[in-house]
């Protein structure tokens, strides 16, 4: 065993495969680390509702950080250690501008995310946690933990947005392919990514940041980074955030979670 007390560990081209899937040997390395008494903290971009759903599919039962920091629970099941919301006022503004043009955003308030309604789509409840509305400022029933944009369009404006008139109150991160191409845009509270989140659990563990490893593949993974004694990228992270790393993992579809375990907490 090293000195490594917890992992932190990402979910999308991270623990998940390029199909979605949690990658079967990742979550073996992971639960064999816990039983061993190290915690193991999923961070995402993901919602609490459906993070806590892959913590019971894979038997983890630590701490979670949600909505890229802005959502921190004790365990699956709560109690929350933090919520950090973007302004009702900024997050009608953003809308505003994406209803103008037409665009679509998913927009979560609480638990519930709410997608603009597309043509032919029926209003309401699509499934648990998730409604269509008519526009996206109706979605803005409260401040939300997240905005979240995909098209190139609406990606440019409200990043332009944010950072200008409402830099106050939110801030923008962007996903990327592992080929450095845009994927799409996320909305915060100002102030807020995964490393103040993590910086949330490590002060209610009483873990100091040399005793974590965190393992990401996209930018927004890097406020984490900074936070742990040791950062493993995976293969298919783009270049500036294998560059940001201290090791480099398989890719997501490789073992690179179990790699990264293996080597540097379970050891030989």
């Amino acid at each position: 065993m090293s000195d490594i007390a917890l992992v932190a560990v990402d979910l999308d081209g991270t623990l998940l495969t390029s199909e979605g899937l949690p990658e079967p040997e990742g979550v073996r390395s992971l639960r064999e680390a816990a039983s061993l008494g190290v915690r193991v903290v999923l961070a995402t971009t993901r919602t609490p509702g459906t993070t806590a759903e892959l913590c019971r599919q894979i038997e983890i039962d630590d701490p979670i950080v949600c909505t890229n920091g802005a959502q921190v629970w004790a365990s699956p099941d709560g109690p929350a250690w933090a919520c950090h919301a973007i302004p009702q006022e900024a997050a009608g503004a953003i809308a505003r501008l994406v209803d103008a043009h037409g665009w679509e955003l998913s927009t979560t308030v609480g638990e519930t995310t709410y997608w603009r309604q597309r043509p032919g789509q029926p209003l309401g409840p699509l499934r648990p946690r998730v409604e269509v509305v008519r526009t996206n400022l109706d979605a803005v029933v409260g401040g939300p933990v997240r905005i979240l944009a995909w098209q190139p369009e609406a990606i440019e404006a409200i990043r332009d947005l944010c950072r200008s008139t409402l830099a106050w109150a939110c801030h923008t991160e962007t996903y990327v392919r592992a080929d450095g191409a845009l994927h799409s845009l996320g909305v915060f509270a100002a102030g807020i990514d995964k490393g103040a989140g993590l910086a949330v659990v490590l002060d209610r563990l009483g873990i100091k940041a040399g005793q974590v490893m965190a393992i990401g593949d996209n930018p927004n993974d890097l406020p984490m980074f900074a936070r742990a004694g040791l950062s493993v990228a995976m293969g298919n992270a783009p270049p500036r955030v294998k560059r940001s790393a201290a090791a480099i993992a398989p890719s997501n579809d490789d073992g690179g979670v179990a790699w990264a375990v293996r080597r540097f907490v379970l050891g030989p």
